[in-house]
């Protein structure tokens, strides 16, 4: 879940983070990367494996688990196989939290290219077909006779159904799950339904699409109209993101005034994990018509600041996410890397502006809340 007051960015962690991802690649291409890959390639018997006698054993927590923590200790990682497009793969993940994606991604860029032996990813994969342990709430659910003595203790995904709905590039759903009910009569279970059904929908899904793809989700204490088995949300979505266009335009109301508001699809920090601060841009409009919104004159002033604009945020500086219409104003937002120069120049860019007034606000906000109100 999003800190709604983040720490400010810090150029000093900055600097921290960037030398301990480069002594992490220094040291995986000099020595890492071969060495854990016969050490994993003799463990699991793969072809062609060194012999084991020749093998080193590494202590992976240690050599692998302190550089990482060495970047951001908050930062999760773990190996898997790689098919079909490498033997191995290394992910580093922020495991959703969005002050922590900055980093991952930091270090997924500065990472090799992915090749026949290594990949690298900071999102976790989709595993739709892994059932999730109850632990000791199984013996419960047992005496309750809401599970079988002789059942396994876990949450199959396969018995999930979700009902989903979809609009403006996005996705809501609803999960049901038939232990969902029992479960949410035990002490702290309406916590443990929202964590299990949390943890369903990312192995549906996997971090990028849970991320980019599903604006709402609600757990159901019976199975909803229309529902449809989970491991076959991903193709839902999957469709969603082919025909979704690049920029949506919706048309609303905004205190009794018309409103038109253009948007990236989907407009997350997804999109740009490292471009965290928002710039916000007010420009008053001069040429409007009755409903407050801009004729052919003031589109082509704003065309022309969008150009503008667009060559300040270049070069990886920021991104160019949203705008709304209203009233006699434009609202221009903006992500862009804290660290760059990007901020000024966008300032600069704002005092060109001749029709009227112009007000530029900024804040620290990774995860882009300062635009939630625009996936609705």
């Amino acid at each position: 879940m999003a800190n709604e007051n983040p720490a400010p960015f810090s150029p000093e962690q900055r600097a921290a983070e960037e030398t301990a991802i480069n002594e992490f690649w220094s040291w995986w291409n000099s020595f890492g990367a071969d060495a854990l890959d016969s050490m994993f390639s003799v463990q699991l018997g793969i072809d062609g494996a060194p012999n084991a006698a020749d093998v080193d054993i590494i202590d992976v927590q240690k050599e692998v688990g302190g550089r990482i923590a060495a970047i951001n200790d908050r930062l999760i990682w773990g190996f898997e196989a790689g098919a079909p497009y490498s033997r191995h793969l290394l992910t580093v993940s922020a495991a959703g939290d969005p002050e922590l994606r900055p980093v991952a991604r930091r270090w997924l860029e500065a990472a090799p290219d992915d090749g026949a032996v290594w990949s690298f990813t900071d999102l976790r994969q989709a595993d739709p077909a892994m059932k999730l342990s109850l632990g000791d709430v199984a013996d419960t659910l047992v005496a309750q006779g809401a599970l079988d003595a002789d059942a396994p203790a876990e949450v199959d995904p396969a018995d999930a159904r979700v009902a989903v709905s979809s609009g403006h590039g996005a996705v809501d759903v609803r999960l049901f799950h038939p232990l969902f009910p029992a479960i949410a009569q035990l002490e702290d279970g309406e916590r443990l339904v929202a964590q299990l059904g949390f943890t369903l929908l990312q192995l549906a899904l996997g971090e990028e699409d849970f991320g980019l793809w599903l604006r709402g989700f609600a757990f159901a204490g019976e199975e909803p109209e229309g529902a449809i088995p989970l491991p076959e949300l991903g193709g839902v979505v999957e469709k969603l993101a082919d025909e979704c266009p690049e920029w949506l335009t919706i048309d609303a109301e905004a205190n009794g005034q018309p409103l038109v508001v253009a948007t990236r699809a989907p407009i997350t920090q997804l999109v740009s994990p490292t471009m965290t601060q928002h710039v916000l841009i007010q420009l008053m409009l001069a040429h409007i018509d009755d409903k407050g919104l801009p004729t052919d004159e003031s589109k082509e002033s704003l065309s022309e600041f969008n150009t503008a604009a667009a060559e300040t945020i270049a070069e990886d500086k920021g991104i160019f996410v949203a705008t709304e219409q209203s009233d006699g104003m434009a609202l221009m937002h903006f992500f862009i890397d804290p660290a760059s120069d990007a901020e000024a120049g966008l300032r600069a860019v704002a005092k060109t502006w001749a029709e009227g007034e112009h007000v530029v606000d900024s804040a620290y906000d990774p995860a882009w809340q300062r635009v939630g109100h625009l996936r609705v």
